[in-house]
């Protein structure tokens, strides 16, 4: 029979390799949405510049996801640097309030990932139909405008997949972070780790 239950802190090493490799993938994660801008821009500057009214139309969504996805990434490589510096601050003076805020703030994290798939898939439907309304009806540039939402949507879907993996990764590292110290009916004590679950 148990007699008593106290929850220890987080183990501090724990917590602070787990938000380093989080934010240490964030990081590469903005490096990569800064390639693809810079892809988009350069191809959609390219096709403007050399194309027909499909190439034309196609630049246009190239060249706006491009710039989106160059502020986007280096906003998330600048942002998780100084996350880093600012969360190992707070581990090391409150490894279970940060446990705590941290866990809050990643569920918003992936409720946002959620939110931004669907657009995303939405944006793949919406342009594939665009594009085939633009080819039954001879009008290329619309037909290029489509294939271009299409395809940008489909890779940022793609790179937000992988994205929502490491976060789902890193929320079930904060998760095993909980530990329960119990005592038995003898006195005894018991150090159990709870990774997500209710022993």
């Amino acid at each position: 029979m148990i007699g008593s239950v106290a929850h220890a802190d987080p183990d501090p090493a724990r917590t602070q390799t787990a938000m380093e490799d989080y934010f240490s993938g964030e990081k590469r994660g903005g490096l990569v949405l800064v390639g693809m801008g810079a892809a988009g821009l350069a191809a959609g500057g390219l096709l403007h510049r050399e194309g027909g009214d499909l190439a034309r139309g196609m630049s246009y969504p190239l060249l706006g996801f491009g710039v989106v996805h160059v502020a986007a990434g280096i906003f998330v490589n600048v942002a998780s640097r100084r996350r880093i510096t600012q969360f190992t601050d707070q581990i090391g003076t409150d490894p279970a309030g940060f446990v705590a805020t941290e866990r809050t703030r990643m569920k918003g994290v992936a409720t946002t990932f959620t939110a931004l798939k669907i657009v995303e898939v939405v944006l793949i439907a919406g342009g594939l139909t665009m594009a085939g309304i633009g080819h039954r009806t001879d009008r290329k540039r619309l037909e290029g405008v489509g294939y271009g939402v299409a395809i940008e949507a489909g890779l940022t879907l793609g790179f937000d997949i992988f994205a929502a993996r490491r976060a789902d990764r890193y929320q079930d590292e904060l998760a095993a972070a909980d530990v329960t110290t119990r005592l038995d009916a003898g006195g005894a004590r018991i150090v159990m780790v709870s990774h997500g679950r209710t022993f």
